[in-house]
């Protein structure tokens, strides 16, 4: 969570569709989010698996049948926030380091999952994607790792 700990979190659960491959790993995650009335929420942590959501969008919400207080259903972004998300699986553990560090560098926020190689990233919308594509380029034509843009809040440069 990067935001105000003094608000009060709740969790998202945000369904997931499996491709073939069985990837993502899981059918849903749970998303950390502070609830700003009305049945808003902004996401407060970096999507690892879900599509076309990112830190600082504002969501609606609404209790999750059967589940324990204060946990909610996703059902739509309200508004972006500008934020975009990537994700990149680093082919060799002992690079996730450095490859959180070339991304904070940027600019760029960084959390690392459970899965010891798969990082999410949180492009503020002040970096521009090309340069983080660009950063991203050597490793990715060295095979060193891969990425996929998981969520694009900001226009792309023209």
């Amino acid at each position: 969570m990067k935001g105000d700990e003094s608000k009060r979190h709740v969790k998202i659960i945000v369904p997931l569709e499996q491709d073939e491959d069985g990837y993502p790993p899981v059918g849903s995650e749970r998303l950390w989010a502070l609830h700003i009335g009305d049945g808003r929420y902004q996401i407060d942590n970096i999507p690892f698996f879900a599509r076309d959501l990112a830190w600082g969008d504002v969501v609606s919400a609404v209790p999750e049948e059967g589940a324990e207080e204060g946990v909610l259903r996703y059902e739509q972004v309200l508004q972006s926030s500008g934020h975009s998300t990537f994700r990149i699986l680093v082919h060799d553990e002992t690079q996730v380091s450095e490859v959180c560090s070339l991304l904070e560098q940027l600019g760029c926020d960084t959390e690392r999952s459970h899965l010891p190689r798969l990082v999410a990233i949180d492009i503020p919308p002040s970096v521009p994607l090309a340069v983080v594509r660009q950063a991203l380029s050597p490793g990715v034509s060295q095979e060193r790792w891969e990425y996929e843009e998981a969520c694009l809040g900001q226009p792309e440069a023209e």
